[in-house]
């Protein structure tokens, strides 16, 4: 399973922006690997998450908020 520390903090800050609907330049390197591991859908007006991609960020965000709350 993939998780956040799979990623460089470029590459998930990349996910975030695209999570957020901010538009974000993806570079071609990180495109590919995420179209690879099945987290982005390539469309006309760019790139968005896949429900896998959608699903890992929504998870990994909620996680990291119950750690802060636990704290």
């Amino acid at each position: 399973m993939i998780a956040r520390r799979d990623f460089t903090y470029e590459e998930w800050n990349c996910l975030l922006h695209i999570y957020r609907h901010e538009t974000a330049e993806i570079p071609t390197g990180q495109s590919q690997r995420f179209s690879k591991l099945g987290l982005i859908d390539k469309a006309v007006d760019g790139a968005g998450l896949s429900a896998a991609g959608k699903t890992l960020v929504e998870h990994e965000l909620l996680m990291e908020r119950r750690n802060r709350l636990q704290r």
